[in-house]
């Protein structure tokens, strides 16, 4: 199986992921072959946004993709997307006023694909999800030393199981919007992660079931005839941005990326419950959480019971009814300062 990774220049060479012959766009290699895994391409993207779409082999064959966008010397940064949003993601969720992407020149957002979707391959049927280890291998294979971990929405839950699991490798966690299964309830509902009881999405997935199959989001027509089948909180945190072409081109081309029907948004695999990491709540880096204070997903009284035994995680409520759509610049400010905190 081959796929096309896109560039700006000339067209990309097409890589055969599960093939011997895989090179790096930039032959960057290591005396232990990378971590065991295999560096595959790292190349500008003509998509929307002016990203590097990269991916990496891990030991199971898989293919982890992500997309690095921002300063290539800036300070790491993983990115992990609410569902059903792709690597794509910070295309249109980290916007000025006009909906043009607004990324703070400090920071390297490395923004990942999870398992089975966008340009990462899927899990075996019997496989149980591992994302704290498939994000250590990309951490170590990229040589970028610890990175601060930012999870928008169930994406969240997977930055703490990192954090846990590997603190050296970790500066902090921030989760902007976060759903965190039995925050309130048993530690075994916390940590599971991957799977879940019944599929949760963010923002993008509310578009979406507000549609149509063919609703065209790059069309203002269409967004003006979505925003009324939008209940008040959904319009209140979109605000103005449909109106800006960037804004509704970099929400389409994720969704194209995700490749996801409308229907399909009711079948995000559940599975059966299981704990696959230790438990998220003991992890010991710096938490930042971010909360919208009409936002739906997690209450903010389960989020504030969650403090009373961290000291080391701060609750951040601001105004609306979705964090994850509204200013940016104080999360990624935040982001910024626990590397200074780190180097102290």
């Amino acid at each position: 199986m081959s796929r096309r990774l896109a560039s700006g220049g000339p067209a990309a060479p097409e890589f055969d992921l599960h093939g011997p012959d895989v090179q790096d766009a930039h032959t960057v290699r290591s005396d232990e072959d990378l971590l065991d895994s295999e560096l595959l391409a790292m190349q500008r993207s003509d998509n929307t946004a002016d990203h590097r779409d990269g991916a990496l082999r891990l030991p199971d064959g898989r293919a982890l993709a992500w997309a690095e966008f921002g300063n290539s010397r800036g300070l790491p940064t993983v990115f992990l997307p609410d569902v059903p949003s792709t690597r794509l993601a910070p295309s249109w969720l980290i916007t000025d006023a006009t909906g043009e992407t607004a990324l703070p020149h400090s920071l390297r957002i490395l923004a990942v694909d999870r398992p089975g979707v966008g340009r990462s391959d899927a899990l075996a049927p019997e496989a149980t999800p591992q994302p704290a280890e498939d994000l250590r291998r990309m951490v170590e294979t990229l040589a970028v030393g610890r990175v601060a971990v930012v999870g928008i929405g169930s994406g969240a839950v997977d930055a703490l199981a990192f954090a846990a699991r590997y603190p050296a490798l970790a500066v902090s966690v921030t989760a902007v919007s976060p759903r965190l299964p039995g925050a309130d309830r048993s530690p075994r509902r916390l940590r599971t992660l991957g799977r879940r009881a019944r599929p949760v999405a963010g923002p993008l997935a509310a578009w979406l079931a507000a549609g149509t199959r063919d609703t065209d989001l790059t069309s203002p027509d269409a967004w003006e005839r979505l925003l009324r089948r939008l209940d008040p909180s959904h319009r209140a945190a979109l605000a103005a941005r449909w109106r800006h072409p960037h804004f509704r081109a970099a929400v389409a081309a994720d969704l194209a990326e995700h490749g996801m029907a409308r229907v399909a948004l009711r079948a995000v695999p559940a599975g059966d419950a299981a704990a696959v990491g230790p438990d998220p709540r003991t992890v010991r880096v710096p938490v930042q959480l971010w909360h919208g204070a009409q936002e739906s997903g997690a209450m903010l009284a389960e989020l504030r019971s969650l403090l009373e035994t961290r000291p080391h995680w701060q609750l951040n409520v601001v105004p609306g009814g979705c964090a994850s759509l509204g200013d940016w610049s104080p999360v990624l400010a935040g982001v910024a300062r626990s590397f200074r905190a780190a180097a102290a």
